[in-house]
């Protein structure tokens, strides 16, 4: 009798295309939404306990979306963000290209936030595919609060995280409303860092 436990992840009956500069936020929304499945559970999921809510492990959404870690690491724009061992060592160029240019670097990662595929991009402003891969890597787009590729509570979808609040949501379901029904790239410890520390706050004396 064999007394192994089955392994707990296995490939998704729907399998997709990668898109280069995708983000992982973005392909998971995608293969969820294929599957059937709310893009919240697949997410929590792919992370499991005890950080439901923090980055996926590389291994896991490779394995679950029927992938090898080797193409999501080449595939997706901020697989270097995301967790894992062993894993493929990313070949980028041995300057950094945007030494001077730190505001082609935004737009390029601005770019990549629409979906746009790193080989349009390179040509789009005329780089290598390896320069806009180390534009999306520049520690400058990262913070330790909201993580790459992931776009600021500000303007309309600070509204939308406003009337949320009013609502009585807390910051888990407002990651989960946000995850299931829009396509904002935003993270569970963004959206806590602005209810705690940057939301805008009512004038008490009125």
């Amino acid at each position: 009798m064999n007394s192994e436990l089955p392994p707990r992840f296995a490939p998704l009956p729907v399998r997709l295309r990668l898109c280069l500069g995708e983000s992982a936020n973005s392909y998971i929304r995608r293969l969820a939404r294929a599957n059937h499945l709310k893009p919240s559970f697949l997410h929590c999921y792919l992370c499991g306990p005890p950080q439901w809510f923090g980055k996926p492990l590389l291994e896991n959404l490779a394995t679950t979306a029927g992938h090898s870690p080797e193409a999501l690491e080449r595939a997706l724009a901020d697989a270097n963000a995301l967790g894992g061992t062993n894993r493929p060592r990313r070949r980028l160029p041995r300057k950094n290209p945007f030494t001077r240019r730190q505001g082609l670097a935004h737009r390029i990662a601005q770019d990549a936030l629409k979906g746009t595929e790193i080989r349009t991009l390179a040509k789009r402003y005329n780089l290598r595919s390896w320069d806009v891969r180390f534009a999306l890597e520049l520690p400058r787009l990262t913070t330790a609060e909201t993580g790459l590729l992931t776009q600021p509570i500000t303007g309309e979808l600070a509204d939308l995280v406003e009337s949320m609040i009013n609502s009585r949501l807390n910051g888990r379901q407002i990651w989960t409303e946000l995850m299931d029904h829009h396509d904002y790239l935003v993270t569970y410890d963004s959206i806590r860092h602005y209810m705690r520390y940057t939301r805008p706050r009512c004038d008490l004396h009125r």
